[in-house]
């Protein structure tokens, strides 16, 4: 049987982990991706989504129909691994279910699960897959409402529930943790302040090519796409967690 690790591994991820397997990102995608075909104050605004209902439901149901075409990537499989061999914890802003897919047995989802939907009346939650909403048969399971069904993602201005159990899990570690950045900008959260903070020993996977302000406030820096470097990623927290 093989023994605990003492040291604890934290990775948290941002969209960019699922670039790779073709899932356009908010922050860097234009041009014909879905996120330059709609506004997003107006689709993923929690002040005004009930009066944008309809377009609210068509751009989410898209992004599911989109997710349901592509699969987990090297960085995903590798997260996974760690999580099997480490016992990592996962922590991720995103909303697909890419990590689900690739075998993770817990990912926090900090910014709820696109896969899912939530009614704001009664608060049930329940899975609803990869299809369209339907305005006309689709309801709430547990109060039968239509016009309080959300898609059970956190939009702006919306109270992120998981985030006081993210921070919990972030702040407990300590000079023997580990804790890796992948695929995020910091412009939702503050992954570099976080890292400057942290006492744990901090890796950043950054996406872009040459350096970036950010590399300063962690301690290994890994340039390139997450599916690319995933091999020497991989080498670098083996390395330092069996230290």
């Amino acid at each position: 049987m093989t023994p605990e690790p003492q040291r604890r591994l934290i990775v948290f991820t941002g969209s960019g982990i699922s670039a790779d397997s073709g899932l356009d990102t908010f922050r860097t995608s234009g041009g014909e991706s879905l996120w330059a075909q709609y506004d997003p104050e107006v689709v993923c605004n929690f002040d005004c989504w009930e009066e944008n209902f309809e377009l609210v439901h068509e751009f989410y149901s898209r992004r599911r129909e989109e997710l349901a075409h592509v699969a987990p990537n090297k960085a995903h499989f590798l997260t996974v691994d760690w999580e099997k061999r480490y016992n990592a914890e996962l922590i991720t802003q995103n909303v697909d279910d890419l990590f689900e897919r690739a075998g993770a047995r817990y990912v926090m989802h900090v910014h709820g699960f696109l896969s899912a939907m939530r009614c704001v009346s009664c608060g049930a939650q329940w899975l609803f897959g990869y299809r369209r909403f339907d305005p006309a048969t689709d309801r709430c399971p547990k109060c039968g409402r239509m016009e309080s069904v959300k898609p059970n993602v956190v939009f702006f201005n919306e109270p992120a529930p998981r985030y006081a159990q993210m921070w919990k899990s972030l702040e407990s570690l300590t000079e023997d943790d580990v804790l890796v950045a992948i695929g995020t900008s910091g412009l939702v959260l503050p992954i570099g302040q976080i890292a400057r903070r942290c006492p744990a020993t901090t890796i950043l996977s950054n996406l872009e090519s040459a350096e970036t302000p950010r590399d300063e406030d962690f301690d290994h820096v890994i340039h390139g796409r997450a599916a690319e470097i995933a091999p020497q990623l991989d080498a670098l927290v083996t390395e330092i967690m069996e230290r």
